[in-house]
């Protein structure tokens, strides 16, 4: 007898207990998925501002050559930005004809935080990354 009753309770209990598991899943869902766009939102940032930066080291590194122009430094940096899905930067660089007698080159990148993104959430909104470099030659 002793049994039966405690397999009763165990009914009862378990009858009052049906839509908690429902009830977690619904609260925790939320957060958990916030927390991985959101995770997902912070590396893409970071992904761009690495690839900003080296696209400046690519830049320098093609200002370097003895006879080249601004175009030529601006591709190789198109490049970098290519190869990672960085689609919106602007970058400058002078002086436009770069020989032996240039002793500076100054490159400047700009690119937004949200760029080439195409996630649900925009934590980055209004934020860019700018580099600008002098190099002495």
């Amino acid at each position: 007898m002793k049994t039966n009753r405690t397999n009763n309770r165990q009914r009862v209990f378990a009858k009052q207990r049906t839509g908690a598991t429902a009830v977690e899943f619904a609260l925790v869902v939320p957060v958990v998925l916030l927390v991985i766009f959101s995770l997902l939102e912070v590396t893409r940032a970071v992904t761009i501002t690495d690839t900003a930066r080296t696209a400046v080291i690519a830049g320098f590194r093609e200002a370097n050559v003895a006879r080249t122009n601004a175009d030529n430094v601006e591709a190789e940096m198109d490049a970098i930005f290519d190869l990672f899905g960085v689609q919106e930067r602007t970058i400058s660089v002078t002086p436009q004809e770069i020989d032996g007698s240039v002793n500076q080159v100054t490159i400047a990148v700009q690119t937004p935080l949200t760029s080439a993104n195409g996630l649900f959430l925009n934590l980055f909104r209004s934020r860019n990354v700018e580099f600008t470099s002098v190099v002495n030659r």
